[in-house]
């Protein structure tokens, strides 16, 4: 009688999973907003900012579950994962840092290239009352977070990261970059995106990055509404 070779775990999302949460994530980000962003008018502004974020972190979470659906049926394997209480304070600390840096970032870009504003929707959405940026701070500093960290570090730099720090933290902080369009968000994103990264590769889990993400957004949306 033959013996049958054990058969071999899966512990880590690979090229399968990569290949299907990007291209779900841009499909339905780019379809949502052909068919439904960019058809609200702009003295709905405001609206459209809050639900474009709502739509980040929607669209993340089932870029997630597509690559959850195909081979490894194991929430851990993509980052759900306790982790030491230092390392969520270093993430909530690092938020911080990175909205240092991203004053730096925008400080050195403007001062070579002048864009049209593409923050103007959170903007206004941070800038229209109290209920306007508390929905904002909702969809833009959790939902938004939670989405992007799920697909860009739970499935994208898990599945880069067996080739190595530059292939997981600075390959998967790219195309998260690259997915955020060519303009200063593409290198704030670049620097949240090695950060959060960096973070998943000493932990493998989400919540530390998540706080970083978390943090530094909450903060940029408090200085929309106060400018």
């Amino acid at each position: 009688m033959e013996a049958r070779m054990p058969e071999k775990r899966l512990t880590a999302p690979g090229w399968p999973e990569f290949a299907v949460a990007l291209i779900v994530y841009m499909a339905l980000i780019l379809g949502l907003s052909v068919l439904w962003l960019l058809r609200i008018p702009d003295e709905q502004a405001a609206w459209r900012g809050i639900l474009g974020m709502g739509l980040n972190g929607a669209v993340g979470v089932v870029a997630l579950l597509a690559a959850f659906s195909l081979r490894i049926r194991d929430l851990r394997a993509f980052g759900f994962r306790a982790v030491d209480g230092r390392w969520l304070a270093i993430g909530a600390g690092l938020g911080v840092v990175a909205f240092g840096l991203s004053l730096i970032i925008e400080h050195v870009y403007f001062s070579f290239i002048t864009e049209i504003n593409n923050q103007a929707d959170f903007q206004a959405a941070a800038q229209a009352g109290a209920f306007s940026l508390l929905a904002l701070i909702f969809a833009g500093a959790l939902l938004t977070p939670l989405g992007e960290e799920l697909a860009f570090r739970g499935v994208i730099a898990n599945s880069l990261n067996r080739y190595g720090p530059w292939a997981g933290i600075l390959g998967s902080a790219t195309v998260f970059a690259a997915a955020h369009g060519p303009s200063v968000i593409f290198f704030n994103a670049l620097m949240a995106g090695i950060l959060t990264g960096w973070l998943f590769r000493k932990t493998g889990s989400l919540w530390p990055g998540l706080l970083t993400h978390v943090v530094y957004n909450a903060i940029w949306l408090v200085v929309y509404s106060l400018q």
